[in-house]
């Protein structure tokens, strides 16, 4: 009788091994996805949003710049975790865990560190460049929507 009860579980067992294993993998890539963004995504997401903030501060008047500072960070912080959720999320699914063990390897090295920082330092008249070129890019699609 003990025999066949051990046998059963051990049956059962190896049954749901690949479905922990699965998982495990699954919970290791969230895990792993959620390091990368942190790590990649999040500075320059966070100093955008700060800087979004700050401009809307700024039109308010100088005695209540702080407190509308202080309560759009704080309004803002659910949206933040939602975005950086949205991200992990589908990193998680884009990269297998040994992808995503690479690329946190990498952007906690001192080149992808670099990386973050140059791509979140850029000139200002890079970035005026960039937005730029991507004026004459939407007016282009909107001639051709417009059939012009």
């Amino acid at each position: 009788m003990l025999s066949r009860l051990v046998v059963s579980w051990l049956v059962v067992a190896a049954l749901l091994s690949p479905v922990a294993a699965v998982a495990e993998e699954g919970a290791d890539a969230s895990a792993l996805a959620r390091q990368m963004v942190n790590l990649a995504v999040a500075p320059g997401m966070e100093s955008r949003i700060d800087r979004m903030i700050a401009q809307v501060a700024e039109k308010q008047p100088a005695d209540k710049q702080a407190e509308v500072r202080a309560e759009l960070l704080k309004a803002s912080a659910g949206i933040r975790e939602d975005l950086m959720a949205t991200f992990a999320t589908y990193y998680a699914t884009a990269y297998t865990p040994a992808e995503l063990k690479d690329l946190v390897a990498f952007y906690r090295s001192p080149l992808g560190l670099k990386t973050v920082q140059v791509e979140e330092h850029k000139p200002a008249e890079v970035n005026a460049a960039i937005q730029q070129q991507i004026m004459k890019l939407v007016a282009l699609l909107n001639m051709s929507a417009a059939g012009k």
